[in-house]
């Protein structure tokens, strides 16, 4: 960097602009002066060259430089086109874009959001989140869930405040090729490269994050305070945030509003509100009358006019629901906090009892004569359901190979299936006192379900070891070499879309308090890396569970024991697959078709044909005959070999 020589600077003057001491503008050794009119410069400035000229989306061509704007201590790399606006306290990278913008300031020293205290589940605190700009879904489980292990989340937090007195700063970072126009306040923020901040009202203390893959939009009308919005996010649309986080390939619009809460990656919510929620992957809400309060969910899908009370009018709201993966709500559907549901369960209706179906899972949840009633694992047998666990993996808008959130798309894994095993031996107690209804953690469920439940889990387990045990064995040309590990019987969690054994997961944290892990991208590594070896601790989890299944050392299983599995399997396969498609078949009942044929009823099933096509023609169903049908090809072709 150089001087301004006299000539330059008499010329600037000349283009009207000013300064109070031009001995503290230093400028690129190519840099020209024809590019910066009617500008005021202060504090320590430094300025690149503005040579390009910039093609709009319109067709319009403008040059890069400098115009009608009040630059206050700044460096202001090449290319960069500035056009009426104030900015103060900040590093613009090169081929940035910004107009119109009233006020891009930083004001002190400024964390950019990190650090920023979160309390989410518990708006009274007791499981607060101190949220920074590379926080995983995992890292938040932990210092959300696991505050009894009071070392660690003292070693965590003390991690996290390292981290943040580095991003401390009195200048701010626009990256390069971002896109600033037409915004209001911008107070105290750090923009990653290739953003877009377009009609923006106000932001302050916050960081967004972007790169090349990931572009990160914050739109129209978006007011946000102590704030990170993650990479390939869209907040856009009039959404009001305070206190939260939004992780990766977000999209929060149309006027929601969220307040203390946690969103990771491709969560979708529109129109509703968001208070200390714990948003974990895929939450979606997009109903203007739903209220998501002092939750845990992922997977999940909260119906029009969901609704959750965390206030007993007693000592304020403390109150929390844990949603396990998969969860639904229906339509109106009311919970008193605190509850929980199993995995992939349905709750439709009011409740008021502070039930705990953690050990049912795939069950539907309702209100029979005022009373929450528990239909056990019929959710298994759904279209809805087998559609929705192959959804997830195919709706990952995240670009690149390296992610924060670390996913275990199966629906059946060595959580559920533990899960699923609970519910066996749970409805099993249940049988052995016969009664027109039993009574389990503040639900009922009616006799008639137990035994049908039971038969629904023990085959749910089935197509999991045969399906894994069918993959084995294609991988491996017919054989199958057993885990040594297989006398642990270990518990597994899903840690916030990470499927994980305590063990692993207790490893981890005994490593933060013993030191071993010394900063927040060595604690990321160890999830990454269980997660990149999960087949093998799940193959170890198969063997184990395969024993119980068939009651003998993985040693003692002959070929024959691995045929009858097979044969069990394709079984299993035939059972769930013409439940669900007689499911699927209620879609094209009679009683479907009542708004068709409006003007000639005769005309009715022409036209629901020609809308809805035919069972044979939906693409769900057909993609699922087609996977039914290579299962059951590869089986008959293993069982050949075996």
């Amino acid at each position: 960097m150089r001087a301004l020589t006299n000539l330059e600077i008499s010329q600037l003057e000349q283009q009207l602009c000013s300064c109070n001491d031009w001995t503290k503008v230093l400028v690129n050794e190519n840099f020209k002066v024809e590019n910066i009119k009617n500008s005021q410069f202060s504090g320590n400035v430094k300025l690149g060259s503005f040579g390009k000229t910039i093609t709009l989306n319109s067709g319009e061509e403008i040059h890069s430089g400098i115009f009608n704007s009040k630059i206050h201590n700044c460096t202001i790399e090449n290319d960069v086109l500035i056009s009426n606006s104030r900015i103060a306290n900040y590093e613009i990278k090169h081929d940035c874009r910004i107009e119109n913008v009233v006020s891009l300031t930083v004001e002190g020293e400024s964390t950019f959001g990190n650090g920023t205290v979160v309390h989410v589940l518990n708006e009274a605190g007791g499981r607060d989140v101190m949220i920074y700009d590379n926080l995983s879904a995992h890292i938040a489980y932990v210092l959300a869930l696991y505050r009894h292990r009071t070392k660690t989340i003292s070693d965590i937090e003390s991690l996290i405040d390292a981290y943040t007195a580095q991003q401390k700063s009195t200048i701010g970072t626009i990256g390069e090729n971002t896109v600033i126009t037409n915004c209001k306040t911008l107070k105290n923020i750090k923009v990653g490269s290739f953003a877009t901040l377009e009609s923006v009202e106000k932001l302050c203390n916050g960081t967004i994050c972007s790169d090349e893959e990931n572009k990160t939009l914050v739109g129209c009308g978006v007011i946000a305070n102590n704030f990170i919005i993650g990479k390939g996010s869209k907040v856009y649309d009039y959404v009001l945030i305070d206190n939260s986080f939004v992780g990766e390939a977000c999209e929060i619009g149309k006027q929601y509003s969220a307040v203390d809460s946690l969103f990771f990656c491709n969560c979708q919510l529109f129109h509703g509100e968001a208070c200390a929620i714990f948003a974990g992957p895929y939450t979606t809400s997009h109903h203007k009358a739903s209220l998501l309060i002092g939750c845990m969910f992922s997977f999940y899908n909260a119906g029009s006019g969901t609704n959750q009370s965390n206030h007993m009018y007693k000592l304020g709201p403390i109150h929390q629901g844990i949603l396990e993966r998969g969860s639904k709500t229906g339509s109106d559907s009311y919970m008193m906090l605190e509850v929980r549901t199993g995995a992939f369960s349905v709750v439709l209706g009011h409740h008021e009892k502070h039930f705990d179906t953690s050990n049912l899972p795939f069950s539907y949840i309702l209100n029979d004569e005022g009373k929450s009633t528990l239909i056990p694992a019929i959710n298994l047998l759904t279209v809805g359901t087998q559609r929705d666990a192959k959804k997830w993996a195919t709706r990952d808008k995240r670009k690149g190979k390296i992610h924060t959130d670390h996913i275990i798309f199966d629906m059946f894994n060595p959580y559920t299936i533990e899960k699923i095993k609970c519910g066996i031996e749970t409805l099993s107690e249940m049988e052995q006192t016969p009664s027109a209804y039993h009574f389990y953690k503040n639900v009922r469920v009616k006799d008639i379900f137990v035994q049908r439940g039971q038969s629904i889990y023990r085959n749910a387990i089935t197509l999991y070891l045969g399906q894994k045990i069918a993959q084995k064995l294609a991988d491996n040309n017919g054989k199958i070499t057993w885990s040594n590990d297989t006398n642990k019987d270990q518990k597994w969690i899903d840690c916030l879309g990470l499927v994980i054994s305590q063990n692993e997961l207790d490893k981890i944290l005994t490593d933060i308090d013993n030191n071993k892990l010394k900063d927040l991208s060595a604690v990321n590594l160890r999830f990454e890396e269980f997660y990149k070896n999960y087949e093998t601790h799940e193959w170890n989890y198969v063997c184990q569970m395969l024993q119980w299944f068939l009651q003998k050392k993985c040693t003692d299983i002959t070929n024959d024991d691995i045929k009858q599995l097979l044969i069990q399997y394709q079984d299993a396969i035939n059972s769930q697959m013409d439940s669900v498609f007689a499911d699927a078949g209620k879609e094209f009942d009679a009683t479907f078709k009542v708004g068709f044929g409006i003007d000639n009823l005769d005309d009715r099933d022409a036209d629901f044909i020609a809308v809805q096509g035919t069972p044979e023609s939906n693409s769900v169903l057909q993609k699922m005959t087609a996977e039914k049908d290579a299962k059951i090809t590869q089986i008959k072709n293993l069982i050949a070999t075996l």
